[in-house]
């Protein structure tokens, strides 16, 4: 998650100096988008409870590439607004981010609040809950309203500041105590069997 908030960092300010310069930079997130998702389909895996959910969010990522890949050569002008490429990558984080919080909830028990799943997992979704609808109506709004579109993404943009706030708030969360029998609720970790292993875990 945090390689993620770095690369999404970098992207956005080589976007604004691009911008500055009055350079197109919409081709820009038809690159960044299906890494980031992937970055977040891993990370995501790595809070899974079962093996089978884990491998279910890992296998996503090569679905995503190459479903990305046919949409953007078939349907999308990579110098305006995605129409289906960027919905299709935002609803896929979504879910993953949704079901990894309604798995974890049940699964947990104690003070959800002091947990890192939760807040990343809730910063995520708003996060990329601003990908699915916004881009396209963009698309079709830039040439008809495009005082409405800015106002949009200064919106868009005031949401994700509180998701990453929400994130940086589950990355600052404190270790999970070891439990008994040696294993720690630390991502990708598990008391059940079913899980995961991990071949290294922060000491």
């Amino acid at each position: 998650m945090a390689g993620w908030c770095g690369f999404v960092l970098l992207a956005n300010l080589t976007s604004l100096l691009l911008a500055r310069r009055g350079l197109n930079n919409h081709w820009l997130n038809y690159i960044v988008t299906p890494v980031s998702g992937a970055l977040l389909l891993w990370s995501l895996s790595l809070w899974q409870r079962s093996a089978l959910s884990a491998l279910a969010l890992r296998l996503a990522i090569p679905l995503l590439a190459l479903t990305w890949t046919g949409i953007v050569l078939r349907f999308e002008n990579t110098r305006t607004f995605s129409l289906l490429a960027e919905p299709f990558a935002g609803l896929l984080v979504l879910g993953a981010a949704i079901y990894t919080l309604v798995s974890r909830g049940f699964a947990d028990p104690g003070n959800v609040v002091r947990q890192d799943w939760l807040w990343v997992g809730l910063g995520l979704a708003f996060y990329a809950g601003g990908a699915i609808a916004l881009p396209p109506a963009s698309n079709w709004l830039m040439q008809r309203s495009p005082e409405l579109v800015v106002k949009a993404y200064e919106v868009k943009s005031l949401v994700e500041i509180l998701a990453l706030l929400a994130i940086a708030r589950g990355l600052t969360c404190p270790l999970p105590p070891t439990s008994p029998s040696g294993g720690s609720s630390w991502p990708g970790s598990s008391r059940w069997p079913s899980s995961l292993p991990v071949s290294s875990l922060p000491s």
